[in-house]
């Protein structure tokens, strides 16, 4: 059956083969599709969509606009970010974290295991050690070192200037003392 001009059917229509069209199809109510629907070419939704099964998308996704995501978001591949990267809460990393540039801490850093710094540490403040500091090579230090407990010294003390003592000192083995020129 073939018609010419407009069509008004008020009720059910059933269709029980294929249904071709030819050009656009409106529909002003809501649709109910009860099995697979395949798109050849392009969608454009001009609203909100609701999907209440798992989505398999097969290719890329493309979000022009911000993303919400209400629960975990799990991805099995490498992720790249071509922009900064924002968490407002924890962040649990399983691995190894390698950093191509610098890395700027605004609190503080504690790390529960060793660390191993390849190259020099500078440190702009004042250093704090709970236990004991040490030190495989030689130890420079460019102005005053105060100790406020007992030093012992396991070998020869070199002392290039001046040395003052401000209380007794005891020397146990022998001693040698030599005028200067």
């Amino acid at each position: 059956t073939t018609l010419a001009g407009a069509t008004h059917l008020k009720s059910t229509v059933t269709v029980g083969g294929a249904a071709n069209f030819a050009s656009t199809v409106t529909v002003v109510g809501a649709a109910h599709l009860q099995s697979t629907a395949s798109v050849g070419g392009a969608a454009t939704f001009a609203s909100t969509v609701t999907v209440v099964g798992a989505a398999h998308l097969q290719s890329t996704v493309s979000i022009g606009g911000a993303a919400t995501f209400a629960s975990t978001v799990t991805v099995v591949g490498a992720a790249t970010f071509k922009d900064d990267v924002s968490v407002s809460g924890n962040t649990n990393l399983g691995g190894t974290v390698t950093v191509g540039g610098a890395v700027s801490l605004a609190s503080t850093l504690s790390v529960g295991g060793a660390v191993n710094l390849a190259s020099t540490v500078t440190i702009a403040g004042a250093v704090s050690l709970a236990s004991t500091l040490s030190v495989g090579g030689v130890a420079n230090f460019a102005s005053t070192v105060t100790i406020a407990g007992a030093v012992s010294l396991a070998s020869t003390l070199s002392v290039g200037g001046a040395t003052y003592f401000a209380s007794t000192v005891t020397v146990v083995g022998a001693t040698h003392l030599q005028a200067g020129a």
